[in-house]
């Protein structure tokens, strides 16, 4: 064999060594990607079921609160309805007909500013409000108090 035959199988054995180091680096950077979206399925997954371990015992908490007065109807169902809304996955059976009470009085109390802005509102304009919220309170507070035993028995744990 002459030199030429050697030097084009030495080049080729370098080409065919090239690629197929290449190629092993690809496929060790495909393994690495996959542990790391494996990884990251994991952390997405434990985060989930960290927010609704923790939307659950806030529904608790606050149920509980309404239900020995702690709380008024109001702003139990303000903040209830809004832990519910979060609860997308679990949004059957639906929120609006599984717990009136709650729905009908959010309806009430869900425009009416809260914090700074009920602070900065003229006192007449929060007298009325809060004359219209009372009065709702009164009205709903046999539904409101279902729903939120209907809410404790759904999350509280057996």
């Amino acid at each position: 064999m002459t030199t030429a035959v050697w030097l084009a199988i030495a080049v080729g054995a370098l080409i065919i060594a090239g690629l197929a180091f290449y190629a092993g680096t690809l496929l060790m950077r495909l393994q690495q990607q996959r542990r790391q979206q494996l990884q990251q399925a994991a952390r997405l997954q434990q985060q989930q079921a960290e927010k609704a371990l923790y939307l659950r015992d806030s529904i608790i908490l606050i149920c509980k609160a309404m239900r020995e007065e702690q709380c008024e109807l109001s702003e139990g169902a303000l903040r209830l309805w809004v832990l519910l809304d979060h609860l997308v996955p679990e949004r059957t059976p639906d929120p609006q007909t599984t717990y009136p009470g709650l729905f009908q009085m959010y309806q009430v109390v869900k425009d009416m500013p809260t914090h700074q802005a009920r602070k900065a509102q003229a006192k007449s304009l929060t007298r009325q409000q809060d004359k219209v919220r009372l009065q709702a309170e009164q009205d709903f507070k046999q539904p409101i108090l279902a729903d939120v035993a209907a809410l404790l028995q759904r999350f509280q744990p057996q």
